[in-house]
This record gives C-alpha cells, structure tokens and sequence, in this order.
C-alpha cells in the first residue's frame, strides 16, 4: 500500500492487492527502500512514545517527534531492543494475508511452512500466526502429532495382545483382557469429567493409554498365572475349588501393584501445573478401574476358560498348544 500511494498515480485508487507482483517489483527501487526504512524507524519511535504509560496516542506530549504516517502501523511488531542497536533498524514486519475459508488451503499453507518454503529476507524461516475463525495452523500440527501417537498406541496394543496370547495360549483370555483395558478408558473418564470435574483434558492425558496397556497385560498375566498354578495344585478339584484358591491370591497381589502406582500418579496431582494435575487424575483412575475391571471381567472369564478345558472343549479360540 506504501508503494501504491506513495510513487504511482496509476494504481492510486485501486487496492494494493489487485496490483500485479511484476508491477509492485518495480516499484521497489533502492529510493524506495531507503525513504520505507526510514519511515518504519519513524513509526518504531512513534510506538515507544505511545507505548510508554497508560495515555492514548491523543494525550501524549510528542515534542518535536512526528507522527506515523502509516495508519495501520502496529507497535507490536517493533523489535524490543529498538533502539538499542546502532544504528537502530527494524527487524520485524507483518503482513496480512486474506485467505479463504477453506480447510485445504489452510493445510497447503501449513505444509510450506513447515518445509521452510516462507523464507524471510535474512535468510531466517518466516516466524507467524497463520489463523480464521475456524481453524489455525495449531489445530493442524495438533492433529498430525494425533494421529502419529495414535498409531504408536495401536502398536503398542498389537505388541501387548501378541504377548497376551503367546502367554495365556487362549485367544478368548486375550480378548477379555483387552476388553478389561478399553473399558478403563470411558469409567476413568467419566469419574475425571462428570464427578471430579476436570474440564480440561490436555494432550499429556493421552500417555496413560502407554501406562494402562502395560498394567493392564500384567494383571491379566497375574491373574493366569496364578490360576494355572492353582489348578496344578488342585489337579482334580473343580472349577469353585480352583477359584477359592487362586482368586484370593492373585486379587490380592495385584491390589498391591495397582494401588502403589495409582498412588504414585495421584499424588502427583499437587503440582501447581494444570495439564500435570489432570494428566496425573486420568491415570490414577486408568490404573484404578483397569484393576477392577480385571475382577469384575478377567476372573469370571477364567472361570469359564476351566470349565469348557474340563469339559474337553478343542475350540482353538478357547486353548491351544504350540
């Protein structure tokens, strides 16, 4: 716009936006450099003064200083260090982009800057806010960081029911031990949401799903392990027999491991740091209800695993050897 108004009368009356690049290149000559600097200082000056107390532009005492004469000058972009240096130069500029509405415009946008396509004239990447109504370049880089951790945590959950399945050689004792870690996620969430009132749920929350995976195929492990030794013991007892023996032991085993660790997470809840606070809440109760879901669903489940294998079921998805 400075080029516009200022060494053209062609494109006087008509917005700087509609004149062509080539034109616009023209126009900045080394005169033009110059005398624009010149004025950026001038309003980087300006700016010190306004900014200097509480009083409007309109109550300042300007003495001899002039005026910006760009209307639209924004002090917010002057270097704090202005005029420290000598001689004193203007770092930082702004511009603005209007851009459509479009989400794929937008991404485009976030694609080049992030493969440094805005270069700055010093050779430095273009630093910026790129942002509408509806979406930003933070809502993209969120959602790539999203979807790359979600695919983390869908391997780490293939890796955790391989090993679930090679140990307890029973893909319906896997099944329910993968259910016992899913449904951990909706309870704990609606005790940190609707009865303890954490509002906010930061990205930080999303590395319990890390945690309750481990735990989770370590409870099942306890809890198989000490059946299968009960059962070893008790070769011919039934399948209440069995229970009353290896239940108590394993539920109490794993109270001890699962109340340490969510007491860890708990307490780590008096951190002044929010998203610390609610990330240490969501796992806390992750641990808790992964503990009781292990009762309420891995304990029958291997109820019924004893009595089909006592029945002489050979259904593969029950049992299997190697």
């Amino acid at each position: 716009q400075y080029l516009v108004n200022n060494y053209t009368s062609e494109f006087a009356t008509t917005a700087a936006t509609s004149i062509p690049c080539d034109n616009l290149r023209t126009l900045w000559t080394p005169s033009a450099q110059s005398e624009f600097t010149s004025m950026l200082q001038k309003c980087a000056n300006w700016a010190l003064v306004v900014s200097s107390n509480n009083q409007s532009a309109e109550q300042k005492d300007f003495g001899n200083l002039d005026e910006c004469p760009f209307s639209q000058f924004m002090p917010t972009v002057v270097d704090d260090l202005f005029p420290a240096s000598y001689p004193p130069t203007v770092r930082y500029t702004s511009s603005f982009y209007a851009t459509k509405k479009s989400g794929s415009i937008l991404e485009r946008m976030y694609e080049d800057a992030e493969s440094k396509k805005y270069d700055g004239s010093d050779g430095n990447p273009l630093s910026g806010v790129y942002d509408t109504t509806e979406s930003d370049f933070y809502d993209f880089y969120s959602d790539s960081i999203v979807g790359r951790d979600m695919s983390l945590a869908v391997g780490s959950a293939g890796v955790t029911v391989v090993a679930m399945i090679i140990h307890t050689k029973s893909p319906f004792l896997t099944l329910m031990g993968l259910f016992q870690i899913i449904l951990s996620f909706p309870l704990a969430y609606f005790v940190y949401y609707f009865i303890a009132g954490l509002v906010f749920f930061p990205f930080l929350n999303f590395i319990g799903i890390f945690v309750v995976f481990a735990l989770g195929a370590d409870d099942v492990f306890v809890a198989v392990d000490k059946w299968k030794n009960a059962r070893h013991e008790l070769p011919h007892g039934t399948t209440e027999q069995v229970a009353a023996l290896a239940l108590p032991d394993a539920a109490y085993a794993m109270l001890l491991t699962s109340t340490t660790t969510a007491a860890a997470f708990f307490a780590t809840a008096i951190c002044p740091v929010g998203p610390i606070v609610c990330f240490a809440v969501f796992c806390g109760l992750l641990i808790t209800f992964d503990y009781l879901m292990n009762i309420f669903l891995v304990f029958p489940a291997l109820c019924l695993y004893d009595k089909w294998i006592l029945k002489g079921s050979k259904n593969k998805c029950i049992n299997f050897d190697w």
